[in-house]
C-alpha cells in the first residue's frame, strides 16, 4: 500500500523563533536592487572556505565543493559586489594533506600562510564559512592570523557552527567581528550593503557581535527564504569545480563529473541529536521540479557533469513532488545522467512507486538514517521513523536495484547496553535479510545547537571548551570516543562500534560472495570501482596515503 502524499506532520516553530519571518520574492527583487554596491567601488568582498580538519586516524573524510558560499557569491555579484571565493581545499592543485602543529589532525587544502597569500589587499569583508564543530580550533588559529596580518579586515562567520554558538565563538575569537545566524544570503547582502556605505548594521536579521559595551547582540536567526527559486545560481565560476572531479570529493559513489545540487532547504523535524532547527528553523521550503532540472541541464552544459549529489538535509517528504521532478527529467530525456541521495534520507514517502521511479531516472544510491534499531530510542530522539515501514521500504529499494546505505548512532545519552546492541542485530539482520550495502556505526556526540547539546550543557555534564571540540572528531576515528551516555562507558561504545562494523560487513560480504570476487578483482587489476562506500573510503584512505608519501619524498 504506497504511502500518504504528505508530510508525516505540520512543522512547528520551536522556542524562540516564532517571530522569524519568510523573505519573499519580491523583497528578493528589491533587495538585489535596493542593496547594490557602490558604483566604481573597488573594495572586495572575499569568501573563503578553510582547509579541512580530521583526525589523523580517520577512516572517512568526504569533501565536497562549498555550495554555500557558490549561493552567497551568486547574491553579491547579482547586486553589483566585487567577490573573490578562496577555496582553501579544493580550488589548488596538487591537492596537499599535511599534518597539524600539534600532531592531531590531518589538514586538507592550503595551510594558513597559503590562504594569507590569496587575500586580495583590497578585501573590506571576509566571511569564512564555519560549518562543522570538530574544525573550530585549527580554524580559530587561521582566523587570527588573518586578523593579524590583515587587521582593517572586518570578519564575518557564518554556517552551522557560527549560527550554533555565536556568542561563544565571538568571545572565544574576537578576530571575528561578527557572526550571520542561519540563511545568510539577504543577511549577508544587507550586512555588506550597509558596511559599504558606512550605516549601521546593529539591527539587521541574523547578524551577532559584542557591542562596545562587551555586551553580546543578538538579532536572531536570518529571514527564510520562501522562493528559493528566485536566487541566482550558484557561482560556481568563482570556484574551480574541475578540482573536484575525481576519487575522493564526494559524499556518495563516485561516478564521475560530481555535482553538487540542493532542491530543498531545512528539515520539518525535530530529532534532538541535530543542529538543524538552530540554523533553518522547523521551516521546509521545496524548489520547484522544473527549476532543479533546469539547473541540472546547465551543469551538464557548463561543467559536462554527469552526476548530481543531493546535499539536502531531507530530500524526499512529499511524493508528489519527487514525482514530479522524476517525470521532468524523463521527459527531457536526460537519460545519461544519475544522481544521489547520500545524505540520510526519511522513508515516509519513499514507497516502491517512488524508489521505482528514481531509479528509472538515474538515483541508485539511497543512504537511509534510521539512527537506531531501537524503537524505544527512535522515540526518545523524536525521530519520527517506524522500523516497520523502514524495513520495508529498504526492502523493496534493494529489490528493485538501488544500492542502499543505513546511517547509525550508537550511545545517546538514554541508552542501554541493550539499546546499543538492538542497534547491532538491526543492522545485522538489514544486512542479511534485506540486502544493504553499507553500514555506519556512529557515537552520538553533543552537537552545538542541538536539543541534547542544550540539555547535557544545562545538567552541566558538558562544558564548551577546546577539549570538548576535539571530542567531536570521533565521529570519523573509531579510536576515539567520549561518552555522554549514562549507562555505556567510552570503552564499551568503542567496542560495540567496532563489533558492528565488522559483523555488519562480514555479514555483508559472506552473504554475497560476488561483492567479495568484484573488490579482489578491483584490487588486483588496480581499476578501482567501488560498490558500496566502504569500499570507496577505503580507496580514498589509500589515495590520501599515497599522496601523503608522494609529499614526503
Amino acid at each position: 500500500m504506497p504511502f500518504k502524499d504528505e508530510i508525516i506532520f505540520e512543522p512547528t516553530i520551536t522556542p524562540n523563533q516564532n517571530w522569524v519571518k519568510e523573505l519573499d520574492h519580491r523583497h528578493m527583487d528589491s533587495s538585489l536592487s535596493s542593496f547594490r554596491a557602490p558604483k566604481n567601488d573597488t573594495r572586495i568582498i572575499t569568501l573563503c572556505k578553510p582547509f579541512v580538519v580530521f583526525s589523523k586516524n580517520s577512516y572517512s573524510s568526504p569533501v565536497t565543493l562549498p555550495l554555500g558560499l557558490a549561493y552567497l557569491g551568486g547574491v553579491l555579484e547579482k547586486a553589483g559586489y566585487k567577490t573573490k571565493i578562496i577555496d582553501a581545499t579544493g580550488g589548488e592543485r596538487p591537492i596537499k594533506i599535511t599534518r597539524s602543529q600539534d600532531n592531531q589532525y590531518n589538514l586538507q587544502g592550503l595551510n594558513a600562510e597559503e590562504i594569507l597569500e590569496k587575500i586580495d589587499p583590497n578585501t573590506f569583508i571576509f566571511g569564512i564559512s564555519l560549518m562543522f564543530s570538530q574544525e573550530w580550533l585549527p580554524h580559530r588559529l587561521l582566523i587570527e592570523k588573518i586578523k593579524k596580518k590583515y587587521p582593517k579586515i572586518i570578519i564575518v562567520a557564518g554556517g552551522e557552527h557560527s549560527s550554533a554558538i555565536p556568542e561563544y565563538i565571538l568571545r572565544d575569537c574576537p578576530s571575528i567581528n561578527y557572526v550571520i545566524k542561519g540563511e545568510g544570503e539577504f543577511s549577508m547582502l544587507e550586512f555588506s550593503y550597509n558596511l559599504f556605505n558606512e550605516k549601521s548594521v546593529g539591527d539587521i536579521p541574523g547578524i551577532c557581535f559584542i557591542d562596545e559595551k562587551n555586551k553580546f547582540i543578538d538579532n536572531g536567526l536570518s529571514k527564510r527564504i520562501e522562493h528559493i527559486d528566485e536566487l541566482p545560481r550558484p557561482a560556481w565560476h568563482l570556484l574551480k569545480p574541475e578540482n573536484y572531479f575525481n576519487d575522493y570529493f564526494t559524499l556518495g559513489l563516485y561516478s564521475g563529473r560530481n555535482m553538487p545540487i540542493l532542491a530543498t532547504r531545512g528539515c520539518p523535524f525535530q530529532c534532538t541529536f541535530c543542529s538543524s532547527p538552530s540554523m533553518w528553523t522547523t521551516r521546509y521550503v521545496m524548489r520547484d521540479p522544473k527549476e532543479i532540472v533546469d539547473e541540472i541541464e546547465w551543469l551538464m552544459k557548463e561543467y559536462k557533469a554527469n552526476d548530481f549529489e543531493f546535499f539536502d538535509l531531507t530530500a524526499i517528504i512529499k511524493k508528489s513532488w519527487i514525482l514530479e521532478f522524476c517525470n521532468t527529467i524523463k521527459n527531457r530525456e536526460l537519460n545519461n545522467i544519475t544522481w544521489q541521495l547520500p545524505v540520510g534520507t526519511r522513508t515516509e514517502s519513499l514507497d516502491e512507486e517512488v524508489l521505482k521511479a528514481i531509479y528509472d531516472t538515474g538515483c541508485h544510491f539511497v543512504c537511509y538514517a534510521p539512527e537506531s534499531g531501537s524503537q524505544k530510542s527512535l522515540d526518545i530522539i523524536k525521530k519520527r521513523v517506524k522500523i516497520d515501514r523502514l524495513i520495508k521500504s529498504i526492502r523493496t529499494s534493494v529489490k528493485i536495484g538501488h544500492k542502499a546505505k543505513l546511517n547509525f548512532i550508537i550511545g545517546f545519552p538514554h541508552e542501554t547496553v541493550i539499546d546499543c546492541l538492538k542497534t547491532i542485530f538491526f543492522a545485522m539482520y538489514c544486512a542479511i535479510r534485506l540486502g544493504v550495502s553499507d553500514i555506519l556505526f556512529s557515537v552520538f556526540a553533543p552537537y552545538p545547537g542541538s536539543e541534547l547539546f542544550e540539555k547535557l550543557k544545562k545538567e552541566k555534564k558538558l562544558k564548551i571548551n577546546d577539549k570538548y571540540f576535539e571530542k567531536l572528531h570521533a565521529q570519523f576515528d573509531i579510536t576515539k570516543t567520549d561518552s555522554y551516555c549514562e549507562h555505556v562507558s567510552g570503552k564499551m561504545l568503542i567496542f560495540f562500534r567496532f563489533l558492528g562494523f565488522s559483523l555488519s560487513y562480514i555479514t555483508i560480504y559472506i552473504s554475497r560472495p560476488k561483492r567479495i570476487y568484484k573488490l579482489l578483482k578491483s584490487v588486483f587489476q588496480k581499476k578501482f570501482y567501488a560498490d558500496n562506500l566502504f569500499e570507496q573510503r577505503l580507496y580514498e584512505f589509500y589515495l590520501r596515503a599515497k599522496l601523503k608519501k608522494q609529499q614526503k619524498s
